[in-house]
């Protein structure tokens, strides 16, 4: 593994609102170089969750993301809380946006969202037999329709442009090969 690290020097704010913080670092590259306005964006980190029912279907949200500027597919997301751990914001989530519970649950991992500038840290879990227990709670800029789908068909729309955020893809992904790995 190669071991150079970059050393910040400082930093700067360049833009500040409740969603997103952009600082401009200034770094020393290893061989000398200087850069004095390196972008790091920090939103906060968030999780992604798969829900699979006792059926073997897969929860599919669809609905507006202004980001996409469409209609997409999407699972269930949202930003941890302040000293939130991930597992309880992702099971706080999917009753909140869903109504649904899960005993079940599988860490997938967790990942920087941009190497090169941040942008906070995703992290992805796989929910097994999902059960409504309640309506959903969600707020009213987000509205989507509930609907479920076979593993075959979400499948597909990984590569047909149905899923188009990335971090909705990668937690698909990875649920279809955890599933994969249970047999």
């Amino acid at each position: 593994m190669h071991d150079e690290i970059w050393q910040t020097l400082g930093r700067r704010v360049a833009l500040e609102h409740p969603f997103v913080t952009v600082y401009l670092d200034e770094v020393v590259l290893p061989d000398g170089r200087r850069i004095p306005d390196w972008p790091i964006v920090q939103i906060k980190d968030y999780i992604n969750v798969m829900v699979v029912n006792e059926d073997g279907l897969i929860m599919i949200l669809e609905g507006y993301k202004h980001g996409i500027g469409r209609s997409s597919w999407q699972v269930v997301g949202g930003y941890l809380e302040p000293g939130e751990e991930p597992l309880a914001a992702a099971q706080r989530e999917l009753l909140e946006e869903t109504g649904y519970q899960s005993d079940d649950w599988t860490f997938l991992g967790s990942y920087i969202v941009d190497a090169n500038r941040r942008a906070g840290q995703a992290t992805f879990f796989l929910a097994q037999n999902g059960r409504q227990i309640a309506p959903p709670d969600h707020d009213d800029l987000e509205t989507f329709t509930i609907r479920w789908e076979s593993v075959e068909e979400v499948k597909a729309a990984l590569g047909d442009g149905r899923i188009q955020g990335i971090s909705y893809a990668t937690a698909v992904a990875l649920g279809l090969h955890q599933l994969k790995a249970n047999g």
